[in-house]
């Protein structure tokens, strides 16, 4: 009896060992399973702190980006807008140069025009003039009026300077609407040989388109004192004097 009680005693320590034991190794693997579940967990909080991090850093610089991006668009905007402008303001700036020049030379065709249509005018107004004294005259009366013109021609001769008439020239034409009285011949010869101071050939013609007076011809100078110069002076005077009362 005392043998089963030992026994029984026995097997209950063991049995106390084993479970002391088995429960000593179940907390230690189960301690073990916590910290080793804790570090993975600790592991996997860095690993979402560090992936928050690289998110956040990430959309920082897409932010960055976002703002460098849209720094840059408007600068080339900006850009294009200004050299838009300039190309623009150079096209308006170059059509208004060209306007301005398509006026101008407009401007001087018209008063070329108007001036040759002046000119043609005036010719014709001459000649138109001269017609009507050479039928309104008689004979005497234009010889009259020439010998005038002529003597007036000669004072105002005296007094022109004949410095400027080229050494070349070895001749002059006197041209006058009929022929000259050999006296007055003598008095322009005279005054002519006198005024150039040197030996010259002088030529006496007659042109009835002059209407009367008498016309120098050095070459391609002349001194006018006929009837045809006086007409286009007093006609160009009257213009003159018609544009600045208008």
């Amino acid at each position: 009896m005392e043998l089963i009680l030992k026994f029984f005693i026995l097997v209950g320590l063991l049995l106390g060992a084993i479970l002391f034991f088995v429960k000593r190794s179940f907390d230690m693997s189960k301690q073990k399973a916590i910290d080793s579940l804790n570090d993975e967990i600790s592991k996997a909080n860095a690993k979402q702190a560090e992936l928050s991090r690289k998110i956040k850093d990430a959309d920082e610089q897409l932010e960055k980006r976002k703002i460098e991006v849209k720094e840059l668009t408007d600068k080339l905007r900006q850009e294009a807008e200004e050299e838009m402008k300039a190309e623009r303001d150079k096209t308006v700036s170059k059509a208004r140069e060209e306007g301005e020049e398509i006026i101008t030379k407009a401007q001087n065709a018209k008063d070329k025009i108007r001036q040759e249509i002046q000119a043609e005018f005036d010719v014709k107004l001459i000649n138109f003039s001269m017609e009507i004294l050479n039928k309104i005259l008689s004979e005497k009366a234009k010889g009259a009026l020439s010998e005038v013109l002529i003597n007036e021609f000669l004072s105002n001769l005296e007094e022109t300077d004949m410095s400027r008439i080229d050494d070349k020239i070895k001749s002059v034409d006197v041209v006058a609407v009929s022929q000259i009285e050999a006296k007055v011949k003598e008095k322009l010869t005279a005054v002519i040989l006198k005024k150039m101071n040197r030996k010259i050939d002088i030529n006496f013609v007659t042109d009835e388109k002059i209407g009367g007076g008498v016309l120098l011809k050095f070459g391609s100078m002349a001194l006018d004192g006929s009837i045809k110069k006086s007409i286009l002076e007093k006609g160009l005077a009257l213009q003159k004097q018609a544009a600045s009362d208008f």
